[in-house]
């Protein structure tokens, strides 16, 4: 069977989109766990939100300077090494926060250690290795992958919630050390394969007809709109298209890091219980894992730009029903809205940089331009804390991201995918 897999005939990338699910899931884990321990971090230590969040932005921060150094290291070794590494990094952050007692100990912990962890075995990595085995099933592919980090919400959250309640988030991020060692470091560092030509295979496996699979005729893929010629990271750096992409992409984060933040505590602040709370996140991890399939698998079908336009719609329906939010079904609603919003838009923003680029310098590309999404997303968190400290509510807050989502929607209105030059003069 193995044999059959890694042969020339067969096709080892459904290994890894297998590896990345389980892998996904733990991350995510990780990411959400910092919301979950907020508001009991609170109590116990008295700190203020802003004081926490400000973690998160060092976090956030760091993995942005970071980011084309980190792109350079996939470039030369490969996305296997640097998630190995990344998360080893990651395990020794998880357990140092286990015994944290002061302020600075959260910020070594959260913002330094694991935004270096999760800058270097992180999103970056994980999505160069969908984005090397698969082009034409490219949106499938990473919908599985991503819907793992939706589905996750679905059961991690309650049992987080669960494990805090009954152990202690202490001990809680002492578990989490334990799977993401298991499925973030182990896992990869046995399964992991870094591109199909290494091991005499194609991009998206021997059913794609001809070497060259954006040139098969299979109607299914008509409607794709991806370039043929890969643009290098200097020629892509000089589109409108891609700085487009790139405030679409930072100013979405900004909103998805600022609530995701707060939303425990939100959900606290508002009287619902812990249990409550737990199954509201549910319902967002649901409402995020079905769309993340949904959008992956009409990508075959749809241009990815015009669903993200409509994942965009929803986002701003849902956090135009949240200024208006008194009432538990309107809180659920949106819950609905923006989960399946942002499980939309996290699959599309995974493809629309290789769909318009290519697989090339796909890794080059997204860490030279890292540092504005991450810098512009890091105010999210600390801009959240801030305003609910100063004002007493979080509903100032989602005004602004509201905001922010209908600049973020004319920003990938306007980003068309760009024609290579060779192209353009091949055309005249």
């Amino acid at each position: 069977m193995a044999s059959k897999i890694l042969g020339k005939d067969g096709f080892y990338g459904w290994v890894n989109l297998t590896v990345m699910f389980f892998f996904n899931i733990v991350v995510m884990l990780m990411i959400t766990a910092f919301s979950l321990f907020l508001p009991f971090w609170v109590k116990e230590f008295d700190w203020s939100r802003a004081s926490i969040s400000g973690a998160q932005t060092i976090s956030i921060i760091l993995a942005g300077l970071t980011a084309p150094l980190v792109a350079l290291f996939i470039m030369r070794r490969g996305p296997k090494q640097a998630i190995v590494i990344g998360n080893c990094i990651n395990v020794v952050g998880l357990v140092m926060l286990s015994f944290q007692h002061s302020l600075w100990q959260l910020y070594l912990g959260n913002g330094v250690i694991i935004g270096l962890g999760m800058s270097i075995g992180g999103i970056l990595a994980g999505s160069t290795v969908i984005n090397n085995w698969f082009v034409l099933k490219r949106p499938a592919a990473l919908s599985i992958s991503m819907a793992a980090m939706g589905f996750s919400g679905v059961f991690a959250n309650p049992v987080l919630m669960a494990l805090v309640l009954w152990a202690g988030w202490r001990n809680t991020y002492l578990i989490l050390a334990a799977a993401a060692l298991l499925f973030c470091v182990v896992a990869p560092a046995l399964l992991l394969k870094k591109k199909p030509e290494e091991i005499c295979q194609v991009p998206d496996g021997p059913s794609v007809a001809g070497p060259d699979p954006l040139k098969s005729t299979d109607s299914l893929y008509k409607n794709l709109d991806k370039t043929t010629v890969d643009f290098t990271a200097r020629e892509a750096l000089h589109t409108r298209a891609l700085w487009l992409l790139v405030a679409y992409t930072a100013l979405t984060f900004l909103v998805i890091t600022g609530f995701m933040t707060i939303q425990v505590d939100y959900l606290f602040d508002i009287g619902v219980p812990p249990t409550r709370a737990a199954r509201l996140l549910m319902v967002l991890g649901a409402a995020m894992g079905i769309s993340q399939l949904g959008v992956g698998f009409l990508g075959l079908r749809v241009k990815m730009r015009s669903l993200a336009i409509f994942s965009m719609v929803l986002s701003i329906i849902g956090f135009s029903i949240l200024q208006f939010a008194h009432s538990l079904p309107l809180v659920l609603l949106f819950f609905v809205l923006y989960g399946m919003g942002q499980g939309m838009q996290s699959v599309a923003m995974g493809n629309l940089l290789p769909d318009y680029f290519g697989r090339t310098e796909f890794p080059k590309i997204m860490g030279f331009t890292s540092p504005i999404t991450t810098f512009v997303s890091s105010i999210g968190a600390p801009l959240m804390g801030y305003i609910r400290d100063s004002s007493g509510s979080y509903l100032p807050a989602f005004r602004i991201l509201l905001v922010l989502l209908i600049l973020s929607f004319f920003c990938v209105v306007f980003a068309k995918r760009p024609v290579h030059y060779s192209l353009r003069e091949g055309q005249a």
